[in-house]
């Protein structure tokens, strides 16, 4: 598992600093203004109203399809289609809705859009509106492929897709027709689409032209993901409540400055985070399905210390060098040293809660695995409730300071930490016995070594960045903070990290 994640890993990488490359080339060719809130907007919609439906279908599929699989491919080929046919019909619904009353839509995301902004937004999302059908293949196709222990294809199907949109940016700016930017994207999307479903055909799937409301396995999985799907809509809740604030706090260009700090974020997330999470499930998923405790426990540990190992340094780095990296990400072009002074606390307040959103996210899917959906609903709703509070507190106070918008993501960053602590504890529970007690050592000197190369990045990057600024010296500061870190693991002989090195240069054993 650990070499598959490096692999995942690695692949990701690739694909988000294609997707960097793209909002980089967005914000240079348009800036932070009506075009770029109104592209961000128009790409974001489609993908959130689906997100919620998907993301509740895909996680709740990978239990469930494993199960059906051990007992019979063809009900698992049928079981697989019902769910693609129920999201497409879905799916045609909405891309009616947005394409017809787009306006309504929009204003749903975000109420307070400049005019200007408007009048680009709705013929874009009228055009991207259709990729929604390629979304949903996309999302249930890669749990598909999971399951059936292909990581790769869903890792990798982005890289050109990201491409495809570059190049419709460009066009975009050098004629002058906007409107090429949702073009380009749905192009993007069809093409993942075509890639995922031909490896779906590959792995043995074998499509049918079924819609079955009354199929036993479909019901029993709808009565599983119902709480799952009052989650997923919370969690978009709170992301739209976040963004909507966002264009009152600053109606021009604050969804902007949002979803580009998120962005960041998601970096990250969507290397370490997203990558470890889709290797590990369907391997925890399997030993719970196989009764397997030990396994079990040896599967939810290494993915414990893979998101610490990745993860913690991230954390430290983002923190200690967040202007230079949003000066390295987005200072060209038409954005300003202005905007890089309101997207830096925001980017700090979300670093906060990265450690914290794998966790939550592993332990999600522990719970998922065990068919419990109703623990991580009570958990998500404990996080809308303290997040809404803290809107109430940490705007206004961080608006003081003259950041209004980072109080926004630190209100939701305290929330998700402080919600980490009772997700664990019902975990345990469903673990029954559990080996936690034998990863704190290696926690430790994680967390150790991400601390060392914090002060080596505290100490270094005044006088490197004054030798040598710019782009190069910020480079050269994150490659010297990440061979601190690895030294640093390594002379504090962490097992975990060792056994993880030996996996990727040698043949891994379990």
């Amino acid at each position: 598992m650990k070499k598959m994640t490096v692999v995942v890993m690695f692949i990701t990488i690739l694909s988000k600093v294609l997707g960097f490359i793209r909002d980089i080339t967005l914000s240079s060719n348009f800036g932070f203004g009506a075009v770029s809130d109104s592209f961000t907007l128009a790409i974001t919609i489609p993908n959130s109203v689906l997100s919620i439906i998907g993301a509740v279908l895909v996680t709740g599929i990978i239990p469930m399809l494993t199960r059906i699989l051990n007992e019979d491919e063809d009900r698992a080929n049928r079981f697989t289609s019902n769910i693609l046919n129920i999201m497409l019909l879905f799916c045609m619904v909405m891309m009616v809705l947005m394409f017809v009353l787009p306006e309504f839509v929009i204003f749903l995301f975000a109420s307070n859009l400049s005019h200007e902004a408007m009048l680009y937004a709705v013929p874009f999302l009228r055009v991207i509106a259709f990729g929604i059908f390629s979304i949903a293949i996309v999302q249930l196709g890669s749990g598909y492929l999971n399951v059936k222990k292909n990581f790769i294809i869903p890792a990798l199907v982005s890289i050109p897709s990201n491409v495809i949109v570059i190049v419709a940016i460009i066009i975009a700016n050098k004629s002058g027709n906007t409107l090429l930017l949702a073009y380009g994207q749905l192009a993007a999307l069809i093409f993942q689409a075509a890639v995922i479903f031909i490896y779906m055909k590959k792995m043995g799937f074998d499509y049918r032209a079924v819609i079955d409301l009354n199929d036993k396995d479909l019901r029993l999985m709808v009565t599983l993901a119902l709480p799952l799907l009052l989650s997923a809509v919370l969690g978009q809740l709170n992301d739209i409540i976040m963004k909507n604030f966002a264009t009152v706090l600053v109606p021009v260009g604050g969804y902007s400055y949002m979803s580009y700090a998120t962005k960041l974020i998601g970096f990250v997330s969507g290397i370490f985070i997203t990558a470890i999470l889709n290797v590990s499930y369907p391997t925890i998923a399997q030993n719970v399905v196989n009764n397997d405790n030990k396994r079990l426990n040896k599967s939810i540990n290494d993915a414990i210390l893979m998101i610490f190992v990745f993860v913690t340094p991230a954390v430290v780095g983002f923190i200690t060098l967040a202007r230079p990296i949003i000066e390295f990400v987005f200072l060209s072009g038409e954005v300003t040293a202005s905007d890089v002074n309101i997207i830096v606390p925001i980017f700090v307040a979300d670093a906060l809660v990265l450690l914290a959103m794998g966790m939550r996210e592993l332990l999600f899917r522990i719970h998922y695995a065990y068919h419990d959906m109703k623990s991580p609903v009570r958990n998500t709703v404990f996080v809308t409730i303290v997040f809404i509070i803290g809107l109430i507190i940490f705007p206004f106070l961080f608006g003081k300071l003259g950041h209004p918008l980072a109080g926004l993501s630190f209100s939701y960053s305290v929330a998700a930490l402080i919600a980490v602590v009772p997700l664990f504890k019902s975990a345990k529970k469903l673990i029954g016995k559990t080996y936690f007690k034998y990863i704190v050592k290696d926690m430790t000197k994680i967390l150790l070594s991400a601390l060392v190369m914090g002060v080596f990045l505290l100490l270094v990057k005044g006088p490197l960045l004054s030798v040598m600024p710019g782009r190069i010296g910020t480079l050269v500061a994150i490659v010297g903070a990440g061979i601190v870190y690895i030294v640093a693991l390594i002379a504090l002989r962490t097992r975990f990290a060792l056994s993880l090195l030996s996996s990727v240069l040698f043949k891994e054993t379990n």
